[in-house]
């Protein structure tokens, strides 16, 4: 995936150097009544928001280079030898106030989209993420037809730490369960918050076995954690596995929350898995 996203960037680096040679050629070409100087801008503007701000600066050096010799080479003369080296300088300041002003743009709307995918106090993903990920792992199971384990996790007595400790521990609490879970799950794994204590675990390619043993690592350190801050909280986990891939991500999730609830039936605090 990562080499893939290399070859990508470099396809984009590429077409956009090509693209600034070709308007300038272009520039060089049709002389110096008509100005192109808005075209130089695009490539420019591509590999910024594609790529990054650096390789949009190394474009707008190399789009003043070729802007500065479209003017030698098209125009019959300055007042002054130093005049188009000058307008290269302007450009080049010009072609980077743009690049600044688009990576900033680029920025802040990298900042959004995370913040509509995750949840705010966790960082986790959010219900509406977790949806669409899980459905887009829900597709591969059906074609490969690989074992899929969802898990339930729900914090017992969470509501005597909120009563008794206030919301600002309360959200400690929170934070410190979705890091435990984050460091004990591999990058494929999918957590999101789904509800005010309900957290959820999508583990692709997992079959009961795996599924239960991670749980069991995730709930003991968990459980180490709340006993060293002092906090009455304990931890009930439903997990559901697939051997035959569910119609949708609701069936995964009501599954996973019918075996939770059944250890929360039965004295809390403990793990119970299911295969379907």
């Amino acid at each position: 995936m990562e080499n893939t996203s290399r070859i990508s960037r470099f396809g984009i680096f590429f077409f956009c150097l090509l693209s600034l040679f070709f308007i300038g050629v272009t520039d060089y070409i049709t002389g110096a009544e008509l100005s192109f100087s808005i075209f130089y801008l695009l490539p420019i503007l591509a590999a910024t928001w594609f790529i990054n701000r650096t390789t949009g600066f190394v474009l707008c050096v190399t789009g003043a280079g070729i802007w500065i010799a479209s003017d030698l080479l098209t125009t019959a003369g300055y007042s002054n030898v130093l005049i188009p080296y000058w307008n290269g300088f302007v450009r080049l300041s010009f072609f980077m106030i743009f690049t600044f002003l688009v990576s900033w743009a680029k920025t802040g709307w990298d900042l959004e989209k995370d913040m509509a995918r995750t949840d705010p106090l966790t960082g986790v993903e959010n219900t509406r993420s977790f949806y669409e990920l899980a459905g887009l792992e829900l597709e591969r199971t059906v074609r490969h037809k690989h074992p899929l384990s969802i898990a339930f996790l729900d914090l017992d007595n969470f509501k005597t730490v909120n009563d008794t400790k206030g919301h600002s521990t309360g959200d400690l609490v929170l934070k410190l369960v979705s890091e435990l879970i984050q460091k004990n799950l591999r990058k494929i794994d999918i957590p999101a918050r789904i509800g005010g204590d309900e957290f959820i675990l999508l583990l692709p390619e997992t079959d009961e076995k795996g599924a239960t043993k991670v749980m069991e690592r995730i709930r003991e350190n968990l459980i180490d954690a709340m006993v060293t801050n002092g906090w009455p909280v304990t931890f009930s986990i439903g997990i559901a596995t697939f051997y035959r891939a569910p119609k949708s991500v609701n069936e995964m999730i009501s599954e996973a929350d019918a075996v939770m609830y059944d250890v929360k039936k039965n004295g809390k605090n403990n793990i119970k898995s299911k295969v379907i």
